[in-house]
């Protein structure tokens, strides 16, 4: 009878490959896994599919080749590039591991969020989280559901609102408030109010937060109907 895997053990590094749909090395991952492998010894193998690719354990393979120490790995035979995600033993995918790996693979959406959070990211010294950009550029009212969207290669972008969302941001940023613009919360309610007044406009946000010391609320929900009321009155002030 065939067997779908098989257990090896060698210090031949070369054999194995990354695949480039899979995250990035993370630094202090990296540091905490080796630790432990120093400490007590490598107590899971890798695993790798019949190309020896690896699917589960880049960062404790990267720890062993970096110690010279021998690799235990398992082929398996039912193991594909699919599975990566599912099988992560020290840390689960986020939203934006998930939106490298698709635009990694080609994917459009996730390519130009990704390059515009970056844009973003730098234009704000660094502010403007870039997690923060992609859930903001997702399509839609609000950012639930990112990962699962990203996850599913349903993840789509609507640039007009989040540039809008963005701009108004910028604004604020340069005014006195009472809470960062760049916080979470913030950057939903500013979202949900472009798709519930059919857009924002510059010149009332700069008026609204002039005239308010804006604060942040416990309740997203209460942040929204609060920013909607300001927001509305700034707007009827300057005959809009």
């Amino acid at each position: 009878m065939k067997t779908n895997w098989y257990l090896g053990e060698t210090k031949t590094y070369d054999k194995f490959k990354f695949i480039d749909s899979n995250r990035d090395i993370n630094e202090n991952n990296l540091k905490n896994i080796e630790q432990s492998i120093l400490d007590i010894g490598i107590q899971v193998p890798i695993v790798v599919n019949n190309n020896y690719e690896i699917i589960e354990g880049q960062h404790r393979f990267v720890a062993l080749r970096k110690n010279n120490l021998v690799v235990p790995y398992i082929v398996s035979g039912r193991a594909t590039e699919s599975h990566i995600d599912g099988l992560q033993e020290s840390r689960k995918w986020t939203a934006l591991d998930f939106c490298k790996s698709r635009a990694s693979k080609g994917d459009v959406s996730c390519k130009m969020a990704l390059e515009i959070a970056e844009d973003w990211y730098e234009e704000s010294n660094k502010k403007m989280n870039v997690l923060r950009s992609i859930e903001l550029l997702m399509d839609g009212r609000t950012s639930t559901s990112v990962r699962s969207r990203l996850k599913s290669g349903k993840y789509l972008i609507n640039e007009d609102c989040a540039k809008a969302v963005y701009d108004s941001i910028q604004i604020m940023a340069e005014l006195e408030m009472g809470t960062t613009p760049y916080g979470q919360k913030i950057i939903r309610v500013l979202k949900m109010l472009y798709h519930d007044l059919g857009g924002l406009d510059l010149e009332v946000i700069d008026n609204m937060t002039r005239k308010n010391y804006i604060t942040a609320y416990s309740n997203e929900t209460d942040q929204y109907r609060y920013m909607k009321d300001i927001y509305l009155k700034s707007k009827k002030q300057l005959k809009k």
